[in-house]
């Protein structure tokens, strides 16, 4: 696979969820922190994930924190990326080959340690989180944890210490979802070009801060998934948790943008492959790209750090 393809979208976002993004876009504050897994004084992904508790960030935490792996993976193909269209925050499936992808994906983090795991609200990268786990060697069971009602949460507990140490929290946010589209969603792009012109197609796609009608631009996209990547998911990274990413070519790219502090005018051009993992190693709070991990077999991938190498090591010794 190429590591350059146009970026697609899916997922229907339901209504409740389509006024959360435009309260956020009007309100000048940001999401409010939710309960963080509980630090521990092991760097291992052995230590039960499911240990909630609030947490502070400071200066001295980011600097006390370990080197952990993050992991971004733009989701498989979709059935409406193989079709064409305009998908956004249409909630659409992956075809066969992004159930393929998905899979390879997996394959190729199978010896990177993985503690949580964050997806959009839509299927497209649920799905892709899934099925890359069902690859990686810990055989750690992926959770959705279902946090929208008290009923929800307490019908979903685990009552075994033993299995959810052997479980993985899966976290679904809708400020991770693909940027909304607005009119152009379920349109075919080819045939929006030929009526609206290549040019202002171009420009609805491909700017900063031009959106297609009633829809997202790129910076507004970026202004809720990097307001959620700095207050949900770096604190997790500073408390030494390994945390993966399935979400979508735009909101990745918002991410990336923050994680290499790209400007407006070059992470336009930034293209993310569906189902191609890209690694980061957090140390010392800054974070350091090591790219996409060629495959399971590749020594070199897990030689980047001592401790990624150590962690495939243990794996060696331990498990078939």
């Amino acid at each position: 696979m190429a590591t350059t393809t146009s970026h697609h979208l899916v997922g229907t976002i339901q209504t409740s969820e389509i006024n959360k993004m435009s309260a956020f876009h009007n309100r000048p504050g940001r999401i409010s922190k939710s309960g963080l897994i509980h630090a521990s004084t092991s760097q291992s992904s052995l230590v039960d994930p499911f240990q909630l508790q609030s947490t502070k960030i400071d200066n001295d935490s980011r600097k006390k924190s370990n080197e952990v792996a993050l992991i971004l993976i733009r989701h498989g193909e979709s059935l409406w990326n193989e079709k064409n269209l305009f998908t956004g925050c249409v909630d659409v499936p992956l075809t066969e080959k992004g159930v393929e992808e998905a899979i390879e994906a997996g394959r190729r983090i199978s010896n990177i340690p993985v503690d949580m795991i964050y997806t959009s609200a839509l299927i497209r990268a649920q799905m892709t989180a899934m099925l890359a786990m069902t690859q990686h060697r810990r055989k750690k069971v992926p959770i959705v944890m279902h946090d929208e009602s008290e009923r929800a949460k307490a019908w979903s507990q685990i009552y075994s210490a033993e299995t959810k140490k052997q479980s993985i929290p899966v976290i679904a946010a809708w400020q991770l979802n693909e940027r909304m589209y607005g009119e152009l969603q379920g349109l075919n792009k080819k045939e929006t070009a030929d009526r609206f012109g290549q040019e202002q197609v171009h420009e609805w796609r491909r700017s900063y801060d031009i959106p297609p009608p009633n829809g997202e631009s790129l910076e507004m996209c970026a202004e809720r998934a990097v307001a959620y990547f700095k207050e949900q998911i770096e604190p997790q990274l500073l408390n030494g948790k390994n945390v993966m990413i399935s979400a979508h070519g735009n909101s990745l790219r918002s991410i990336i943008m923050y994680l290499d502090r790209l400007t407006s005018q070059e992470v336009i051009s930034l293209e993310l492959s569906t189902g191609i993992p890209m690694l980061y190693i957090f140390k010392e709070g800054k974070f350091i790209r090591r790219g996409s991990p060629v495959g399971p077999s590749e020594a070199g991938v897990y030689a980047y750090t001592r401790s990624l190498a150590l962690y495939r090591q243990k794996l060696d010794e331990t498990l078939p």
